[in-house]
């Protein structure tokens, strides 16, 4: 077996390995605890109780509302949009009330960045989290999905073209800077097609997987010249 053929097999075991440790944990998501109820509301598509529920399915005609109810009077809440396990602001309140609400959200505003979304919310003793899925949007229609795919190409060809780099320390800076662009693209792209839960912090995996590689792969199929006398 040639050297190529041993370094492709085993990057891409190394890869498989990565998504699979960030796949299935995956297959588990917080529903709402702490003793609240949710319902949401899309205009289209229904009610769902996201007390419950871990996927809510829309489409991009969809108004999406919420609402909240808790045992006791709560001081804050919050919501977020989650990607690699990393929250982003989306609403944050303070009060003192065990009912509040959310929207109206279009999902036309939010489906050309991303198909697929996951938010989670807190409040004073409460907190939970859904993952929105739109399902009549393609993934490579969203900004998410073409960026993903175009980092991944590109961290692929980086990691590629380093192979017959000379194995100094720049390239595998080089190696390593295309590595975690590469991972990130796979990752925003797996998110996108609904294979990955952008909640789970795992995914973080996979550009440090990535990494990795970008450090190994450089200068492996470089061959040394030497000169004649």
């Amino acid at each position: 077996m040639s050297k190529l053929a041993v370094i492709t097999r085993v990057s891409c075991a190394f890869l498989l390995v990565l998504i699979g440790l960030v796949v299935v944990p995956a297959a588990v998501q917080a529903k709402v605890n702490g003793g609240c109820t949710a319902i949401g509301t899309a205009s289209k598509s229904g009610a769902v109780d996201l007390t419950t529920a871990t996927v809510w399915h829309v489409t991009a005609a969809d108004v999406l509302t919420g609402e909240a109810k808790a045992s006791s009077p709560q001081k804050v809440a919050q919501l977020k949009v989650v990607i690699f396990g990393v929250g982003l602001p989306l609403l944050d309140r303070t009060g003192n009330s065990s009912f509040g609400n959310a929207g109206p959200y279009r999902i036309s505003d939010y489906d050309p960045y991303a198909r697929v979304l996951a938010v989670a919310g807190t409040s004073t003793s409460c907190d939970g989290s859904v993952l929105i899925i739109v399902d009549d949007v393609s993934p490579l229609t969203t900004w998410a999905g073409v960026l993903g795919a175009i980092a991944a190409l590109l961290g692929l060809i980086g990691l590629l073209a380093g192979l017959t780099q000379v194995p100094s320390g720049n390239a595998r800076v080089v190696g390593i800077v295309v590595g975690v662009v590469g991972g990130f693209g796979i990752g925003l792209l797996l998110q996108q097609m609904a294979i990955l839960d952008p909640a789970n912090v795992l995914g973080l995996l996979l550009p440090g997987g990535g990494a990795v590689l970008g450090a190994i792969l450089p200068g492996l199929l470089h061959s040394r010249r030497t000169a004649r006398p």
